[in-house]
């Protein structure tokens, strides 16, 4: 390549900007550190651009130094101490002779440093620190062998007010820039008239992002001294979590919110851009760090204090938010969410005077309480975001009893008279962002039903508080997937499974940590007698198949007896009545000591949709063939004619109310009889004419009668024992089995509370959307029985 300038467009989308920090510059060590990160990192020196601030506290030296001369006093003491900490770094890190190079220009440097102090041009004082460190870092890669060389910033970084000058700065930068690692001074620039100048709080971090959106870079990385963002101050909070991940929104509302590895304005320059940003620690540089990215999964949560914090009121903002006036102040101001018309503004009490001032010049009226508060912010995770707390949460700060609230869904804000303690800070933090226990969904069934579960499934995990909903386990009775990937459509993701291996998937399931749930949604009678086994690999159970109900009785009490030695759970509410709380009544009203004495209704969708729609006019086998074009019936619509479903669902609510019982104890009177029946759908299509003949039989019989047809269950507990039969029966209008929509269940359930009117519970009792959601409902009753254990630490 030839020494000749390069163009933006020779880098664009391929360039790494590294910013490297002064405590990562503290010492020669350091300077030491650092370059063998940039050995690492820039494989391909004309991509590598580095961003330095001043080494450890010459800043801070510098500072005193521009203070003394304000005050008119002697300034060699001070001169005398900077001089003696940058030779002796510059000596400790360099050989000859890049040594004496560096310590030549260190000297030119430093005697024009009294005359600039007394001058009172501070940015050009200040400038020293940067300028030294790009100084001696471009050096010492050269000695490492690395083509490399300095530029000061304000050779191109120009700076109007707050607002960069893109076109201007990127046309000066492309003028100065040679192949090698060039080694860029942070926090400095120069305004329209060429004057050097200062790009106040987290300067250079801001000139690290101002020069990757200058080159197109593909990654910006701040090295400095964490190894990630944590959920709060780890200094303070022992338990903060380190995030490998954080969500650009949330990154802006941390640096609103005054975070100290984040500034607002650091992040300003890539909106929008397709520049990755990356914070990682130049101690720790084995570590991965933590992404800032646009589309990250949102599951960090935050808890930040601020302390000595006032409240600014305003009723006009004539253009101006909160942003500008943290820019104007290099201070966080944050935006409190409001009700009413003003505009509340929480700032740091010390600028408060400030603050006013400026947004006068501005014709902004502004007035700040006098009350001083120690603020705490909470920065939602994305399962949480809604405007009202977390019971956990909501318990926790009504126990700290904060002066004022403020939330939206997305940032919570509490504003305490006194500072908290460690310890409640620590149990509020713990509260806020400990991750939720995660519950490992293991679903099983890929039909009708099983898609629309999880067609359903990401609102159910927006909506969960209490838990994270993990699909971790999907397979039907051909294909197994571990890990699913939501992204992907469910039949290619079975494609990409593996196939139906028993032994492998409960070896797999039984590793999962924490709480899992066997979610059946297939037919499989096959599986239901698995669940044992299920249950030993520590499954909860949540069935919307009616077959693990209705195992023969020694099977079924085995699965109980099972569940109830590994304090695990078994929802069914879906077997019988889809979404309808058929089975959660029946168990509310035995809890409350209610005696049901029958319970008799209309079980089967599909029945219920035929019998509602027949009408004598047309064969009743026409309506059922236009029924299973419909998809109201099984593939075969001689099982829905069995009344076999009805059978099983009046055992599910028999065992529900703990009535000893077999299948074959229930009486059945199938509506297709099986002399009628075939041996297949084929053989019955061909001779249906004779059961076409049946039914309209007994429509004629029951119309003679002013009776309407109804395919009944129906369940009786007297003295003499349990009586149950499944039939077609005829009921007058007024009955409450006639008063149904096509399609409808109806339970209707007589107890000795309800005698002379019995309790009704009527709705679809069918259909993928009802069932799913019904199975969605157990799970959350699963999730309510769960937190209690995992949760109750949290409080004490």
């Amino acid at each position: 390549m030839t020494t000749q300038a390069l163009t933006t467009a020779h880098w664009a989308g391929l360039a790494q900007v590294h910013k490297f920090g002064g405590t990562s510059l503290a010492d020669a060590g350091r300077f030491r550190a650092v370059a063998a990160i940039v050995q690492q990192h820039c494989a391909t020196p004309e991509q590598c651009w580095l961003v330095v601030s001043a080494p450890g506290k010459t800043t801070d030296q510098l500072c005193q130094l521009l203070d003394m001369a304000a005050r008119g006093e002697a300034l060699e003491p001070v001169l005398a101490e900077v001089q003696h900490s940058l030779t002796t770094l510059v000596q400790q890190s360099l050989t000859e002779p890049e040594q004496s190079d560096v310590l030549a220009q260190l000297q030119q440097w430093l005697a024009l440093l009294p005359e600039l102090a007394q001058a009172g041009r501070a940015a050009d004082v200040l400038a020293l620190g940067e300028s030294v460190s790009a100084l001696l870092l471009s050096r010492l890669l050269r000695q490492l062998g690395l083509a490399a060389d300095w530029l000061d910033s304000r050779q191109f970084l120009t700076v109007d007010g707050q607002q960069v000058r893109w076109d201007q700065s990127e046309q000066d930068l492309q003028a100065l820039c040679q192949p090698g690692i060039r080694v860029v001074t942070g926090f400095i620039g120069r305004d329209l008239a060429g004057n050097s100048l200062t790009l106040g709080r987290n300067g250079s971090d801001y000139s690290a992002t101002i020069l990757g959106r200058l080159v197109q870079a593909e990654q910006v990385t701040i090295w400095t001294d964490v190894d990630a963002i944590y959920s709060g101050d780890p200094r303070r909070l022992p338990a903060a979590v380190p995030y490998q991940q954080v969500s650009w929104r949330q990154a802006c509302l941390l640096a609103e919110l005054g975070n100290p590895v984040l500034h607002a304005r650091t992040l300003s320059p890539l909106h929008n851009s397709q520049t990755k940003l990356l914070v990682r620690s130049s101690f720790e540089p084995e570590r991965s760090g933590c992404h800032i990215l646009p589309d990250a999964d949102c599951l960090a949560s935050f808890v930040t204090d601020l302390h000595d914090m006032v409240l600014l009121s305003m009723h006009q903002l004539h253009g101006l938010n909160a942003s500008w006036l943290a820019n104007a102040l290099h201070q966080p101001v944050i935006a409190l969410p409001q009700s009413c018309d003003a505009h509340v503004w929480l700032l740091p009490a010390r600028v408060a005077d400030e603050a006013v001032q400026l947004l006068a010049r501005h014709q902004v009226h502004a007035v700040h309480d006098t009350s001083r508060y120690y603020a705490v912010a909470w920065l939602k995770p994305a399962q949480v975001q809604q405007a009202d707390l977390p019971a956990d949460v909501a318990a926790c700060v009504k126990r700290l009893a904060p002066a004022h609230r403020y939330q939206n869904h997305e940032l919570a804000i509490w504003l305490f008279d006194q500072e908290l303690s460690a310890v409640n800070l620590a149990q509020l933090h713990q509260c806020c962002t400990q991750p939720r226990p995660e519950i490992q969904l293991i679903v099983a069934g890929t039909g009708n039903v099983g898609a629309e579960f999880l067609r359903l499934l990401p609102g159910h995990q927006q909506r969960c508080h209490s838990h994270a909903l993990r699909l971790a386990v999907l397979f039907n009775s051909r294909q197994m997937v571990f890990e699913p990937d939501n992204g992907l459509e469910l039949a290619q993701q079975m494609q990409q499974g593996r196939p139906l291996d028993q032994k492998a998937l409960l070896a797999e399931i039984a590793q999962l940590k924490g709480p899992k749930v066997l979610i059946d949604l297939t037919p499989s009678q096959q599986l239901a007698e698995q669940y044992p086994a299920f249950i030993e690999a520590g499954c909860h159970l949540i069935s919307a198949n009616k077959q693990g109900v209705t195992l023969p009785e020694a099977e079924y009490q085995a699965i109980l007896d099972r569940l109830d030695q590994q304090q695990l759970h078994w929802y069914s509410t879906t077997t019988a009545g889809a979404g309808l709380p058929v089975q959660r009544a029946l168990q509310e009203l035995h809890s409350a000591g209610d005696q049901v004495r029958r319970i008799s209704g209309i079980f089967s969708g599909t029945l219920s949709w035929l019998l509602c729609q027949y009408d004598g006019s047309s064969a009743f086998s026409d309506l059922l063939l236009q029924a299973r074009e419909l998809g109201y019936t099984e593939p075969d619509p001689r099982e829905d004619l069995s009344g076999r479903d009805v059978q099983r669902k009046l055992l599910v609510l028999a065992r529900t109310m703990g009535c000893s019982l077999e299948l074959d104890d229930i009486a059945l009177e199938p509506l297709l009889p099986e002399s009628l029946a075939g041996d297949s759908w084929q053989a019955f299509w061909q001779q249906r004419a004779e059961f076409d003949a049946l039914m309209q039989a007994a429509w004629q019989q029951a119309q003679q009668q002013g009776l309407q047809l109804r395919y009944v269950g129906e369940l009786s507990l007297t003295e003499a024992g349990v009586q149950a039969r499944v039939r077609l029966v005829q009921v007058p209008a007024s009955d409450p089995l006639a008063a149904i929509l096509p399609c409808d269940n109806v339970f209707v359930i007589e107890s000795d509370w309800y005698q002379e009117l019995p309790l009704v519970i009527k709705g679809p009792g069918a259909g993928r959307t009802v069932t799913a959601g019904g199975v969605h409902a157990d799970l959350a009753q699963l999730c309510q029985q769960l937190p209690a254990a995992a949760y109750s630490s949290r409080l004490s």
